[in-house]
């Protein structure tokens, strides 16, 4: 059984991925954020227990190609929620198409979409792009995840440890905003807020699943909050730094 401790780890050791390929070739950044698909895609239906898991990955799989595809050649994050619509019909057809007598359809249904939305949001970290500001801000979010990772681990009981998550990931985010001038206090600030609230809220609730103990369940667990802040972290950065 794996320990949340491990899953804490294995997020800061992502975030310090994307905070570090940050710094070099885009491509590295590309091959960094596909890994954290990849695990996420295999691990997450056995995660959640879903039926015809075999299937869901293939189906999750797809979608990461789709997504990350359209981004590269589009560079438009708003295409790829145009492409999350149609994935979303997609994941209806996969359970059209399952010949187990569909047990627990709502439930199978329900974990795809989740799983496709987690994986858009991923591709966030692509949208965000290049230049002095983007990789300040790259570097603020994966500093701030690491931060929280570490905050997730420790043995504290609600509500005193997400409380402990949230502010010094902010504080974090605040602090790493202002040695970075092309990102600044305020959006650290927001980062470090957006990364503390997801990332208590990701390791609280998927902490409770039984197979969050197994291998790749548990690595898909411990990416999912650094994949879930791509958009978030995108997003603040569009507002306040103009990307």
């Amino acid at each position: 059984m794996l320990s949340k401790s491990f899953r804490a780890v294995v997020t800061a050791t992502a975030a310090t991925g994307v905070a570090i390929t940050a710094f070099g070739d885009r491509y590295l950044l590309v091959g960094t954020v596909v890994a954290m698909l990849g695990i996420f895609s295999i691990g997450w239906p056995g995660l959640l227990g879903l039926p015809a898991r075999r299937s869901s990955v293939v189906l999750l799989l797809v979608a990461l190609a789709a997504a990350v595809g359209t981004q590269l050649l589009t560079g438009d994050l708003a295409m790829v929620a145009v492409v999350y619509g149609l994935l979303v019909v997609a994941a209806f057809v996969h359970e059209l198409a399952r010949r187990d007598g569909r047990p627990r359809l709502v439930e199978s249904v329900a974990g795809a979409v989740t799983g496709m939305a987690v994986i858009v949001s991923g591709v966030g970290w692509l949208a965000i792009g290049s230049g002095a500001s983007a990789i300040g801000l790259l570097v603020v979010g994966a500093v701030t995840l690491a931060v929280a990772a570490v905050c997730t681990s420790l043995p504290l009981r609600a509500p005193g440890g997400p409380v402990l998550t949230i502010a010094l990931a902010s504080l974090g985010g605040l602090g790493v905003g202002a040695v970075v001038p092309a990102v600044g206090m305020t959006t650290g600030l927001l980062v470090g807020l957006a990364a503390g609230l997801l990332s208590a809220a990701v390791h609280h609730v998927l902490g409770r699943f039984p197979a969050s103990g197994q291998p790749m369940p548990a690595l898909a667990a411990a990416v999912l909050p650094v994949l879930v802040c791509g958009v978030p972290v995108y997003v603040v950065g569009r507002l306040l730094l103009l990307l």
